[in-house]
């Protein structure tokens, strides 16, 4: 068995779309490169915007499918300026993030293209929830800087395809109103679903704003990004979370240790973030192991002073607390254990 696990597993690493790869580290790079280099932590949400909006672009498609891109990032730069914008008023935050989380989740009905950047854009509020803005003009910065990261990858990404010479049509979308009308009812599990990520990551946020934690927004994170419709599959990711950071979190110590000039910690996020990209096509393990040391060293260049062992110590905590919430909240919630159809 073993033996045949390492077969689909080198099977996958040769299957990693090499371009692909290379182009979405070097948008992953250039932003926080920009922030080094002008002093200017808000690049560093640029560096995460371009990220996510790489991953909600259909990969090795046609250079239609960049479009998906665009709309992302318009949709979270909204939800980012709307999310800091709203600090200063928790209900209304709490309220707003168990509203965005469930359309974020519920759009599972709707099939990955259309899911995916939908659940970025609810994570991309709640995280913003935990940012320091005091007012509307500084919830403005927030978005303008989500867009212009996402502006980046967009165009890179494109840029790509093109020179890939896939110029053909995107492929249309099927009708998807009659699905989520279909399924928004109790008897739809993905609506469940929807309602266990709504309660869940509002709790998530209310508990970030109830003690101030420290980047807390990486529990909230954590709770968005890995519960599933069905509890097997909400174990499984966040056992494989727990693991993939604490293996990640390893790494960013080390590296964190040895350098401390925040445009070699900038220039590291290349080789780190293309290992992230082709992680997605190997494991989620391999995924999470390199996808820790990205975001720790995201979050490094934008701070002013502080230790990297204490961002990895944060990293682990708050993943490792998420994962046992969403759990919980998988356990307690509307509970589905077997993976059947909705």
């Amino acid at each position: 068995m073993s033996q045949s696990l390492t077969v689909k597993m080198l099977q996958a690493v040769r299957n990693v779309p090499i371009g692909y790869v290379v182009c979405g580290g070097i948008v992953c790079t250039v932003p926080a490169l920009l922030a080094a280099r002008l002093h200017n932590p808000l690049f560093c949400w640029s560096a995460i915007a371009a990220f996510w909006s790489y991953l909600s672009i259909p990969g090795n498609k046609s250079a239609k499918d960049c479009i998906v891109g665009l709309v992302f990032g318009m949709t979270g730069a909204v939800a980012s300026g709307l999310g800091a914008w709203t600090m200063e008023w928790p209900p209304l935050a709490i309220v707003l993030s168990a509203l965005f989380a469930f359309a974020g989740a519920y759009a599972q009905v709707c099939g990955a293209r259309i899911s995916i950047p939908a659940l970025l854009t609810a994570t991309a509020f709640a995280v913003s929830t935990a940012f320091p803005a005091k007012d509307f003009a500084q919830g403005l910065d927030y978005a303008r800087y989500f867009l212009y990261g996402s502006l980046w990858a967009t165009g890179s990404a494109f840029l790509f395809q093109w020179c890939q010479n896939d110029h053909s049509d995107a492929v249309k979308p099927p009708v998807l109103w009659s699905a989520l009308r279909e399924n928004f009812t109790p008897k739809s599990n993905l609506f469940l679903h929807g309602l266990r990520v709504a309660l869940s990551g509002a709790l998530s946020v209310w508990m970030v704003q109830l003690w101030s934690l420290h980047y807390g927004y990486w529990m909230t994170l954590t709770v968005f990004l890995i519960m599933q419709p069905y509890m097997s599959s909400t174990l499984k990711m966040s056992l494989e979370r727990v693991g993939g950071t604490f293996l990640g979190g390893a790494i960013a110590a080390v590296l964190g240790y040895v350098i401390h000039d925040p445009i070699l910690l900038a220039a590291l996020i290349l080789p780190v973030s293309i290992g992230t990209l082709a992680g997605r096509s190997v494991s989620h393990i391999s995924y999470l192991m390199f996808l820790t040391p990205h975001f720790i060293l995201v979050a490094q260049i934008g701070q002013s002073g502080g230790s990297e062992l204490d961002l990895v110590f944060l990293r682990m905590l708050y993943s490792t607390g998420g994962a046992l919430l969403a759990i919980i909240a998988s356990l307690l919630i509307f509970p589905r254990w077997q993976t059947a159809e909705p």
